[in-house]
């Protein structure tokens, strides 16, 4: 992405964020006018795509388009090249200038250079209450077909023809639509030897820095993500940003995603300082470029409030927690997903405060939206018995938590595996209701297991192996008192 670009996303945000009202200009192709209504379209900006509502410009249908959403201000108007396909259709917006304004909105007209120039050749009254024109230059590989320098490969592999490669390129997309829908249901292996595939054509046609290259390898990331294989999914979250950050510019939302998804391994690592850095640069960007309405800035907010959380920062965590909650449930709606996720991290804020009765009622919540949107079986509505059942245990209601547990633990096994940290977690918070219990033998066996994962998926100095490690002690210390803990401990690791 040229510089131009970058500056063309910041006025955009200028816009979103800080313009009352006004006409906007943005030229740009078609393919990254679909680029831009994917971005906005989801927030607060209301899209009309002339290329879903065929027929040349009338003042009318945009009027009776816009006072029928009176809680919007920011309107973005699709495809206009397409509507002043006639010296009429111009004249009619060249006569409603004043209408448009009148209207006390903010209008963005998205257009393609060549309808630039029609419309300052035949709308120039128009063109005049134009505020500003933010030009978007093309990629530079724009089709695809013509890419076909390749490296060159062994004789004995097959080489595809000219016609072959659009087809190829189709099949590569399709696949990376059932991964998605894959990933949807939690069946993380098969969702990433669909990516496996999808990548290798896109890579054998594109090549290893082409821009649909960072779209692969973040989606495969985030599989990797969900299987707990962190190293993985650092790497290639990693490639997926140098390639966005040299084409698309730092300044760009899937930049931010970019940076936003590898803050989260690190999270996940126990990394929380360099997961911070870039939760920020993230939320910073979203906040310009897409404004604090949109859901990708409520992920923003409330994953930069889990690094708070980690380290203990509470109220920073729970400002920024309710704050992602607020833009959930206006913007998605109560039973969207996000929006149980939102409730639930706000829990995790009042357990930690000790707030056990808000915690619950939060947890329940969450609970009930994700056994509707997602099913019994899927690793969030796991992760909300797990976390109700942690209510429970700190509550000194063994028995409850114990069967919540144990819940969120068939399901993690059957989905995630039994070697995936948030299993471990499962394991280790199931031995701690076994030794309140006085089951010292049972919760020792859960211990260990929980032990050796977090050993080999986190490494000994991450947050969670410690924990383990130190109740590891005080369970075998009541179990057998007698023996050398560490010498146990060293034939338990070599088994």
């Amino acid at each position: 992405m040229s510089e131009s670009n970058q500056e063309g996303y910041r006025s955009l945000g200028w816009i979103i964020n800080k313009s009352e009202q006004g006409l906007f200009l943005v030229v740009a192709d078609e393919e990254i006018q679909k680029e831009l209504v994917e971005i906005y379209g989801q927030g607060t900006v209301e899209i009309y795509d002339y290329k879903q509502h065929l027929g040349e410009y009338s003042f009318r249908n945009l009027q009776e388009w816009v006072t029928g959403l009176p809680e919007t201000n920011i309107f973005m108007i699709a495809n206009f090249q397409l509507a002043l396909k006639s010296e009429d259709s111009l004249k009619r917006l060249n006569f409603s200038r004043d209408m448009l304004e009148g209207l006390g909105k903010n209008f963005i007209f998205l257009i393609t250079p060549y309808g630039d120039d029609s419309l300052a050749l035949g709308a120039y009254d128009f063109y005049s209450f134009v505020k500003l024109r933010i030009i978007f230059h093309s990629y530079p590989y724009e089709k695809k077909e013509e890419l076909r320098s390749m490296p060159d490969e062994p004789d004995n592999e097959k080489q595809w023809e000219p016609g072959e490669l659009k087809q190829k390129l189709e099949e590569a997309n399709d696949l990376i639509n059932q991964s998605r829908e894959k990933e949807r249901k939690a069946h993380y292996f098969e969702s990433e030897k669909l990516l496996l595939k999808a990548r290798a054509i896109k890579e054998k046609i594109l090549g290893a820095e082409h821009l649909e290259m960072a779209a692969v390898d973040n989606a495969l990331g985030e599989v990797y993500r969900y299987q707990g294989k962190y190293g993985k999914a650092e790497e290639l979250h990693k490639k997926s940003l140098q390639i966005r950050e040299r084409v698309l510019g730092e300044e760009h939302p899937d930049t931010a995603t970019s940076y936003n998804n590898l803050a989260i391994v690190y999270e996940r690592q126990g990394n929380y300082q360099k997961a911070e850095e870039l939760y920020k640069k993230s939320l910073r960007i979203s906040e310009q470029v897409l404004g604090e309405e949109h859901p990708d800035t409520a992920t923003s907010y409330n994953n930069l409030a889990v690094v708070y959380e980690r380290q203990g920062e509470y109220q920073k965590a729970e400002e920024l927690y309710k704050k992602s909650l607020r833009i959930s449930k206006r913007v998605l709606g109560e039973e969207h997903p996000d929006t149980a996720a939102s409730y639930n991290n706000l829990a995790v804020v009042y357990v930690s405060q000790g707030e056990y009765q808000k915690a619950e009622e939060l947890y329940e919540k969450s609970l009930q939206i994700r056994e509707r949107a997602l099913g019994e079986e899927h690793p969030d509505t796991a992760a909300s018995y797990h976390n109700l059942a942690f209510v429970y245990e700190s509550q000194g209601e063994y028995q409850k938590a114990g069967e919540l547990y144990e819940k969120s633990l068939r399901i993690r096994e059957r989905t995630l595996g039994e070697e995936h940290p948030s299993t471990a977690t499962s394991y280790h918070n199931l031995a701690r209701v076994y030794y309140a219990q006085r089951h010292y033998e049972l919760a020792l066996a859960y211990c260990m297991k929980a032990y050796k994962i977090f050993v080999s998926r986190l490494g000994c100095e991450h947050p969670r192996t410690i924990m383990a490690r130190k109740n590891l002690e005080i369970t075998y210390a009541k179990w057998n008192s007698e023996d050398n803990f560490e010498q146990w401990l060293k034939d338990k690791m070599n088994e």
